[in-house]
């Protein structure tokens, strides 16, 4: 780990812990590259808590440019991420005027329940959760709020609005300045770990924080889906993990058994297991002692977690390349036919890009599953010519 990398991680464990911060101070005796730690706060998305950090703990170490940029780092944030919030709510409102059952994730809902803070975190759209049968009226909604279909979508009629296997259509404003995920399935149907929404929908709870009421994730099915999405994204910077650790710091009611018991009738076992083990070692999140050993019996699951340890760059990698993200989610895959539908998906089904690059009328969108490998072909070669 490189030392500005290790403040970063540092910094991340003294937030979560609310009280040791000598490992902190040990390392910024060793004068770090200041420029070069912010750089890296900002390339994991947890400057917010850098900052936080640096007021709260290490205000005589930090240099006083460091502490006035982290000063109105936190300013713009906080006056961003309202006027998110107050959009957020508006359009919480618009889809319970249309009798929309929406829950929310992600965004100012995780960062009003995890990190208790809405200056703490950062985010760049907002994600909503739809029964499918409800996809069309809430995109209906959503244009006439004024928000434009961004996703490219296969054919245009309603049917075509449900073909993305990644089951989420992207929504923007040009006018507000805001994005709006819409989401009917939490993850893309490839993964063999999967959250089945009409549970979701059932064990879903209404928080209230700050004046913000909204339909929210269990915990217990808010921890999966985080570990889940870290998974998915093979856990492509330090902030997906620090919402996993956050999410487990902020929860004292959690019920680990429950937890357990969902992630074993999901198929995300593994998912979970090792996200833990891996939240444990990086940031230092102290788990109870039943689900350390439920964690550490199977040596799959400390093999995955060193493997995801790795794709967070602490210790200088490369980011990951397509083979080793691959080797990495066939892991988790129980049977050969689970592996099989991985790879064709990927390879052989058509996604959102393929439809933007090549427009064919509905009658032809068998042919996108000809344009499909070409595009992952040519992709593959770009990629390897970039990296020679």
């Amino acid at each position: 780990m490189n030392p500005e990398t290790n403040t970063v991680v540092h910094c991340l464990r003294t937030f979560l812990s609310s009280a040791d911060d000598a490992p902190l101070r040990a390392a910024l005796t060793q004068m770090p590259n200041w420029p070069r730690v912010e750089a890296e706060a900002a390339l994991h998305g947890v400057a917010p808590i850098v900052s936080d950090v640096f007021f709260e703990y290490e205000n005589d170490l930090a240099p006083h440019e460091v502490l006035q940029r982290s000063k109105d780092r936190l300013t713009l944030l906080a006056q961003r991420n309202l006027l998110w919030l107050e959009e957020w709510q508006r359009l919480l409102e618009t889809f319970d005027e249309a009798a929309i059952p929406v829950i929310s994730f992600k965004g100012p809902a995780l960062a009003l329940t995890a990190y208790r803070n809405l200056g703490l975190r950062e985010f760049h759209d907002l994600d909503f959760l739809v029964h499918p049968c409800n996809v069309v009226r809430a995109r209906d909604r959503l244009l006439g709020e004024g928000y434009t279909l961004w996703s490219p979508v296969a054919g245009n009629n309603a049917e075509s609005l449900l073909l993305s296997k990644n089951r989420q259509l992207r929504f923007t404003s040009p006018v507000r300045g805001t994005c709006v995920d819409l989401h009917w399935g939490l993850l893309h149907e490839m993964f063999s770990f999967q959250l089945d929404v009409e549970q979701v929908f059932n064990s879903a709870r209404w928080e209230r924080h700050e004046e913000a009421e909204f339909l929210s994730l269990s915990p217990e099915y808010l921890l999966l889906y985080l570990c889940a999405n870290g998974t998915k994204n093979c856990w492509s910077n330090l902030s997906e993990l620090c919402d996993v650790a956050a999410h487990i710091h902020s929860r004292i009611e959690l019920d680990w058994d429950a937890c357990i018991r969902l992630a074993e009738a999901n198929g995300c076992e593994l998912v979970l297991s090792h996200a833990l083990l891996l939240c444990e070692r990086v940031l230092g999140i102290e788990l109870p002692e039943m689900v350390k050993q439920h964690c550490r019996q199977d040596g799959t699951t400390i093999a995955l977690s060193h493997a995801a340890e790795s794709f967070l760059c602490l210790k200088g990698e490369m980011r990951p390349g397509y083979m080793r993200t691959l080797k990495y989610h066939l892991a988790f895959a129980k049977t050969w036919r689970e592996r099989i539908r991985l790879i064709f998906v990927r390879v052989f089904s058509p996604a959102e890009p393929d439809w933007q690059h090549v427009k064919l009328p509905r009658s032809w969108l068998g042919l996108y599953y000809v344009v499909r490998p070409l595009r992952f072909l040519q992709e593959q070669t770009s990629k390897l010519m970039r990296s020679s």
